[in-house]
């Protein structure tokens, strides 16, 4: 008798801990999933950081600077919501052999798309 609660205490206790392991298993991977949907959603929905930010910040672009400088300092600036979204829309863009040196008036109600032309002396296209 005290052999068979034994073995239905460690039964109960495997049952328990493989479970858990199940509940934290699925956490990990919602977490996993949101964090993907919403970096790729930011990545390629082109609209501003702010949207009614009208302050302008000249952004000073040095020769020979990455785009991970650039973007660390867009980012700190507020200009833009992350580095790494904005690092991947430049790549994505094929902006990244464009960017050209000199100061920028830049803001953060400017979509990414109007940012990258931007810095890399693209006149936007006038719609008439």
């Amino acid at each position: 008798m005290a052999r068979d609660k034994e073995n239905v205490s460690y039964a109960i206790l495997w049952i328990s801990i493989r479970v858990l392991l199940n509940l934290t298993l699925v956490f990990l991977l919602t977490q996993g999933f949101t964090t993907a949907y919403n970096f790729s959603y930011k990545l390629f929905i082109d609209i501003p950081y702010k949207t009614m930010a009208e302050d302008v910040k000249d952004i000073t672009i040095e020769e020979g600077s990455s785009v991970i400088d650039i973007a660390t300092l867009l980012e700190e600036k507020k200009i833009v919501e992350s580095r790494y979204i904005f690092c991947a829309r430049v790549y994505i863009g094929g902006y990244d052999d464009d960017i050209k040196a000199g100061t920028h008036m830049l803001n953060a109600g400017m979509s990414p798309d109007e940012i990258c032309k931007r810095i890399c002396g693209i006149q936007s296209e006038d719609v008439s």
